[in-house]
């Protein structure tokens, strides 16, 4: 190095001047000098990083084509994706394409950041036309693109050919499970989680792009893979046992056959787990995500809400199959918030604990599912179907024979059966098949073995006649095609019971079943038969008309019962059925005395039960869930019914005047009447002292607390006072013959009994009269002589034959409700029965 220095002189005076420095550098010095910088540079670079991020990855890559035996090497000179730590090489599977699948073009895009990952391995597939591919590294990024393969299954894929794939929507399947007590090491080796992982997207037959996983400090593996059809991901905590696996698949192919293998592949347990507890168990949830375009209503059914769709303790598949009808799916599970998994375990030990002693209160529930809607589940089977049957069959004086239609699982059959009245049950159900497994995976539901002499299936039971057909068909052959005498080849039921889809089913078959079904079936019923039918999930005081809601096939149902000639059609509701909400019963009786059977009271019932009951296994009664203080709640429909029923039918007369008193308006006291006659009733009086507004009650406190009493009571009355004597015979009867009237209350036709002076109001039966209630329709008396005499009215409209507000509303109080402007001087008088009202028979 030479430092030179360039001069000049002035001429003046002779000075010099410096004018310029020049630095002269060899060659051989300044190039070892940049190397010298470069290699300390690179050094110090590679030793901080090692320090820092301790990353390992494989060498080679090979692509899903195995057969070409092309091996694809990832750009060796690409630092993210060098084996820095060199510690080891874990050999982890490659993702492998199924034959006949073709990849579409991808491109695969990664960063890594500093992390404190033990280790971090990284496999995926590419593929083109040629065997070649494309790696950029740009800011840290590694992006990979690829091209379709050419050749998968002797199949030539041209350029410009429109490569048929699934359809993959902006919708789809999540599977979530987590499992505990698994084998410490298991979780904590990638080699092992990654095999398994790509066993399971294998057995599940999805397409796995690539994956990635992460070893952390001190333990635990986290793995993420990029599916065709949309992701698989995991992570482990090896010191607790547990990992959670979550799959997603986009498209329609469902993802619950993973839930095994899941089990299979993951539930690892370890060598150190010698008791039950300590065992791998795993809890799961399946539910539907996205926008899709297809039919959802089967994603939306029960089954996908639970158990499937909650994470819940235990719950385990049984059975899976789809009839030429209908899928069938039956689970065992436990009910979240009414039993626990520690119960149901004690309850498997022979620990002496109270579970292990009454191991039947802990066990798991079993639910059966049609086309996912829940049918029916063991903790509410007695409910349900006691409820069903029982009602419409003791409201009948003597039911011979019985035809259930759908119910094939059994357990209708199996209620019918308990009465000894019955001595032909007609059930026809389509699907045979799932009569079968019926009787294989839900024994309980059929069996009759608890009846005295009673049968182990209660399909082998001799009354039974079972047809395997479409009900509509058998209906109509045998009671629409008549003979040449013109009777029908069949004989009448007494007694039929539709326990088939819920109205609430959007489906074609549902609104045929309720429209048609009603005119078909009752064909088959005898003059006084009775139709029970199922009508799905009851009513709440916040339900819409039926005619804009699911509920219009019902609503329709019952239209066509009335339309049909039933006289009577009544709903009640059973809210331990099992189901989410309470579920509603409709019964449509061919005469109006099987209305007055329906209201019996607990004491009659009671006695029915132990009159017609089938004597039980143990001299116990048959019935689990139905009694007499059972009956009591099924006599009048909800408060959601009535409010329902006012919403389809707002210009109902009961729907206008409603239950209620007005505290606004004014109410008289009865010494503003008088009464002229009273010493002769026939005779007697009540007549007005002042003139009377129509918005006015006459002595309404008065007029409420009256004395009821139903068509039975006042039956059992007279012949008991007849008994006794005919003095008390004839008091009683001059009693109700004076001061009686016929009235409904709550829906029940009865006598009503009013203090006085209201109970002297004469009756005519015209338009003219100023207060009082409606007359009720003709009612018999041992289905021979009419209750009423002057008082026979014909049902004229809908709500006369259904009418949940008239059944839960009393009418008493109308007796104190002017119908018009009252003048002073004016008599009282009443659209009401009263003279002759009862004709006894002996």
């Amino acid at each position: 190095m030479e430092i030179k220095t360039a001069t000049r002189k002035e001429s003046e005076d002779g000075e010099i001047v410096k004018t310029a420095e020049m630095l002269y550098i060899k060659k051989e010095f300044f190039w070892a000098t940049l190397l010298t910088s470069c290699i300390v540079a690179f050094v110090i670079g590679q030793i901080a990083r090692i320090s820092i991020l301790d990353v390992t990855h494989r060498d080679p890559l090979t692509t899903y084509d195995e057969s070409s035996n092309e091996m694809h090497r990832m750009n060796s000179e690409i630092g993210l994706l060098n084996d820095l730590s060199a510690e080891k090489t874990m050999n982890l599977p490659d993702p492998v394409i199924k034959q006949g699948k073709t990849i579409p073009q991808t491109t695969y895009t990664s960063k890594h950041f500093n992390t404190a990952s033990a280790t971090t391995y990284s496999r995926w597939i590419v593929s083109d036309t040629d065997g070649q591919q494309e790696c950029l590294n740009s800011a840290g990024v590694l992006e990979c693109t690829s091209n379709p393969a050419t050749d998968l299954v002797n199949e030539t894929i041209l350029v410009g050919q429109e490569i048929e794939s699934e359809e993959h929507l902006p919708s789809g399947q999540h599977l979530l499970l987590d499992l505990e007590n698994i084998d410490a090491d298991f979780l904590n080796s990638e080699e092992r989680l990654a095999t398994a992982m790509l066993a399971l997207v294998g057995q599940c037959g999805l397409t796995l792009m690539s994956y990635h996983c992460h070893k952390l400090k001190p333990n635990g593996v986290s793995c993420a893979g990029v599916l065709l059809e949309s992701h698989v991901s995991f992570h482990t905590w090896p010191s607790r046992g547990v990992i959670s696996i979550d799959l997603f698949t986009c498209g329609p192919s469902s993802l619950l056959h993973a839930v095994p293998v899941v089990e299979q592949l993951f539930a690892v347990a370890s060598s150190k787990a010698t008791k039950k507890e300590q065992q791998p168990k795993m809890v799961w949830a399946h539910k539907y995500r996205g926008f899709s375009d297809h039919d959802d209503s089967f994603e939306m059914t029960d089954m996908f809400q639970f158990p499937v769709g909650q994470m819940s303790d235990y719950k385990k598949e049984v059975l899976s199959v789809s009839t030429p009808y209908q899928r069938m799916d039956v689970y065992d599970v436990l009910r979240p918030g009414v039993q626990s998994l520690e119960s149901y375990m004690n309850s498997l030990s022979n620990d002496g604990s109270y579970e292990a002693q009454h191991p039947d209160f802990f066990a798991p529930d079993r639910v059966l599912f049609l086309d996912g809607i829940l049918q029916s589940r063991r903790s509410g089977d007695a409910a349900y179907h006691e409820s069903l049957v029982h009602p419409a069959m003791f409201a009948h004086k003597n039911p011979k024979r019985v035809a259930i239609i759908g119910g094939g699982e059994g357990a209708t059959l199996r209620e019918v059966l308990k009465h000894n009245t019955v001595e032909t049950v007609v059930m026809i159900d389509i699907d045979e098949q799932m009569v079968t497994l019926s009787r294989e995976y839900l024994p309980f539901w059929s069996d009759c073995s608890m009846l005295l002499g009673g049968s182990k299936s209660c399909f082998d039971d001799p009354r039974v006649e079972t047809y395997y057909e479409d009900a509509f068909k058998w209906f109509i052959d045998r009671f629409s095609v008549s003979n040449t005498r013109g009777e029908s080849s069949e004989q009448p039921f007494d007694v039929i019971i539709m326990d088939a889809l819920d109205p609430q089913v959007q489906k074609e078959f549902a609104e045929t079943l309720y429209d048609a079904g009603a005119a078909i079936f009752s064909q088959g019923l005898d003059s006084k038969g009775i139709l029970i039918a199922q009508v799905g999930e009851a009513d709440t005081i916040h339900s819409p008309s039926g005619q804009f809601s699911i509920d219009k096939n019902r609503l329709h149902f019952i239209e066509m019962l009335a339309s049909m000639g039933f006289k009577v059609v009544r709903d009640y509701e059973e809210s331990h059925s099992g189901f989410m909400f309470p579920w509603k019963f409709v019964v449509a009786f061919k005469e109006a005395r099987g209305s007055v059977e329906w209201l019996s009271s607990s004491a009659e019932v009671e006695l029915k039960i132990q009159k017609r009951g089938m004597v039980a296994s143990g001299m116990v009664s048959p019935f689990l869930y139905f009694d007499g203080a059972t009956m009591e709640t099924y006599k009048y429909p909800s408060k959601g019914s009535e409010i329902s029923f006012c919403h389809s039918y707002p210009s109902s007369h009961e729907c206008l005047r409603g239950h209620g008193f007005d505290p606004e308006r004014p109410d008289l006291p009865l010494s503003s009447l008088e009464v002229n006659g009273v010493n002769s009733p026939t005779e007697t009086r009540v007549f007005t002292t002042t003139d009377i507004h129509q918005d006015t009650y006459i002595g309404l406190e008065k007029v409420v607390p009256n004395i009821f009493l139903d068509v039975k009571s006042v039956v059992l009355a007279m012949r008991l006072a007849s008994v006794i004597s005919f003095f008390w015979k004839e008091l009683l009867d001059n009693l109700m013959q004076s001061a009686g009237y016929c009235e409904f209350d709550h829906g029940a036709a009865g006598v009503t009994i009013h203090r006085m002076p209201l109970c002297f109001v004469n009756c005519h039966i015209n338009d003219a009269n100023n207060i009082g209630s409606e007359p009720i329709p003709e009612l018999l008396i041992d289905g021979s002589v009419p209750l009423v005499d002057k008082c026979k009215a014909e049902f004229q409209a809908f709500d006369d034959i259904y009418n949940p507000a008239k059944a839960r509303q009393i009418q008493g109080y109308f007796r104190a409700t002017p119908v018009r402007e009252i003048q002073k001087g004016e008599e009282f008088t009443a659209k009401c029965c009263k003279q002759n009202l009862f004709v006894m028979v002996d």
